[in-house]
């Protein structure tokens, strides 16, 4: 299956991108924009991003169940990736709101003055 068509990198791409990374001593999360530079490749539209991710995380789990990668370094590679998406997803909303905030602060101060 092709996960980015930009630079025509396909689930098989991803996944022995995945055993190289993981097998490394002090592998690094494996996130669409890693998996990609071992790749040597970039993302262009980013489009794809969304099924980066997912086909690493099935691709996680699929390494496992084949006794690729063990139990324990894929429990902790998702959790990594969730800690990392969830860390990398709560400055963007606490920043959306604080702007919201100064902005509806800023039309109240307008407003009576």
């Amino acid at each position: 299956m092709i996960v980015c068509s930009c630079t025509e990198i396909s689930d098989r791409d991803i996944e022995g991108a995945l055993l190289e990374i993981l097998g490394a001593p002090d592998a690094p999360i494996p996130t669409p924009g890693i998996v990609y530079r071992h790749l040597a490749k970039r993302m262009n539209c980013c489009s794809c991003a969304p099924l980066a991710v997912e086909t690493i995380y099935n691709k996680v789990d699929a390494l496992e169940k084949k006794g690729l990668i063990s139990p324990s370094l894929s429990a902790s590679t998702r959790s990594k990736l969730l800690e990392f998406t969830s860390r990398r997803a709560t400055p963007r909303i606490a920043q959306r709101n604080s702007e919201s905030q100064t902005q509806a602060s800023g039309d109240c101060v307008r407003k009576i003055a």
